[in-house]
């Protein structure tokens, strides 16, 4: 019996095993560009895992995966060294941000006192001057509908909490847009504590100005400003009345604050209309 030809042995075919570490080499490319994202660990571990990966992978002499560690480690590198700049650059531009968030909510609010002026002047243009009664100001304009949207134009932009942030000169009651001397620099509308009436005199401002600029203040010519705190002294409030300064500041004539002169919770010196002339 003959046995058939058998042809020449063929090579046994071993399965290709993937060299030590070139996992570990993809997850440090992963975890480096993944780093900014985790605020600088992915990053610290990309590192880590990276020379893990090209150890093992000088050890076994393998060419392959190498290209993916060195990658892995000069990225998750670039991304560790970009962390600390990033919290410097943040650092910087975050009192900018907020300085220009402040800036934009003190225009707005003077916008706000400028449209509340504006319409009070027409109030009073058609009543032959006569400004609307200071205690119940908020009505009669509502009434009249000199002006839209009241109760945002009375708000402060940025206040967490949406109430009433504007009152009037409540000195001002009878009185006509035509007889008021020094009309830019009586005060008309000005901002007040939350809660306050609406209608009162310096003794509802607040303890110190919601912007940094100072008091935020209409006057009876039409005009807005932002007045800092120790000028707010040197404004008329009383029309026909002198300038009052506040206490702390300097007094040109003390002699005069007492007789016939009340102080107010603030240590202003309210002077009833009629006098003289500081």
């Amino acid at each position: 019996m003959t046995r058939p030809p058998t042809g020449p042995a063929q090579p046994s075919q071993t399965p290709e095993t993937k060299p030590p570490g070139k996992g570990l080499a993809v997850a440090s490319l992963v975890l480096g560009v993944l780093g900014p994202c985790t605020v600088g660990l992915g990053s610290l571990i990309g590192v880590i895992l990276g020379a893990v990966a090209l150890a093992k992978l000088s050890k076994a002499r393998a060419a392959s995966g190498k290209g993916l560690a060195v990658a892995g480690v000069v990225v998750s590198g670039l991304g560790f060294l970009l962390i600390p700049v990033l919290a410097i650059l943040i650092a910087i531009l975050l009192p900018a941000i907020s300085s220009a968030q402040a800036w934009a909510n003190q225009a707005a609010f003077m916008r706000n006192l400028k449209q509340l002026s504006t319409a009070a002047q027409v109030y009073a243009t058609e009543r032959d001057g006569r400004l609307p009664p200071p205690p119940s100001w908020v009505e009669e304009l509502e009434q009249q509908g000199v002006l839209a949207d009241l109760d945002k134009t009375t708000c402060a932009p940025g206040d967490e909490e949406a109430v009433r942030a504007v009152a009037m000169n409540a000195a001002l009651k009878g009185t006509s847009l035509h007889g008021i001397p020094a009309a830019s620099r009586t005060v008309l509308f000005f901002e007040c504590r939350p809660g306050a009436p609406p209608a009162g005199g310096p003794e509802i401002l607040p303890p110190e100005p919601r912007y940094r600029d100072g008091y935020v203040i209409a006057f009876c010519d039409g005009h807005v400003e932002s007045v800092p705190p120790e000028e707010v002294g040197d404004l008329v409030w009383a029309p026909g009345g002198r300038r009052c300064r506040r206490l702390g500041f300097p007094i040109h004539k003390p002699q005069r604050m007492g007789v016939g002169k009340r102080l107010s919770p603030v240590g202003f010196c309210l002077t009833p209309a009629g006098g003289g002339a500081e």
